[in-house]
């Protein structure tokens, strides 16, 4: 099972990757809740709703030895680019088609490139369990 540390790598490191490496993940993950397994009408937003949910664990992390600030703070650009294209206001970039077409999720690949840079690929365990706290 990976840890945290690598769960979030694993996040950013999919935001860096190209428009069709990030669709077939999307296809994969969302393809069965169509009947054709064409789940393109899903969008793009279940790319930061991963990191979302795993970046919110990040200070908890670095309480337990997991990741340290600098790291925390190399992904922070990337997290806030994301939460301000979020709303009903920017439904333009979660449209699958925005990633091929969206100049946006350039400037996204090239943060989760430059947070991806600053975290090791590497296991780092802690002795932090689910339900320990």
């Amino acid at each position: 099972m990976p840890t945290r540390y690598q769960d979030l790598r694993r996040v950013v490191a999919r935001l860096a990757e190209g428009a069709e490496v990030q669709h077939a993940y999307l296809e994969s993950i969302l393809g069965h809740l169509t009947s054709d397994g064409d789940a393109s009408h899903y969008g793009n937003d279940e790319l930061a709703l991963e990191l979302d949910d795993i970046y919110r664990a990040a200070n908890h992390m670095h309480e337990w030895g997991e990741i340290s600030r600098e790291e925390i703070e190399a992904i922070r650009p990337l997290d806030a680019m994301l939460l301000t294209l979020s709303g009903e206001g920017h439904s333009d970039f979660w449209r699958r088609e925005a990633l091929w077409s969206d100049p946006r999720w350039e400037e996204a690949r090239t943060l989760a490139r430059r947070a991806l840079a600053q975290l090791p690929d590497e296991e780092r365990r802690s002795s932090w369990q689910p339900g320990a706290d």
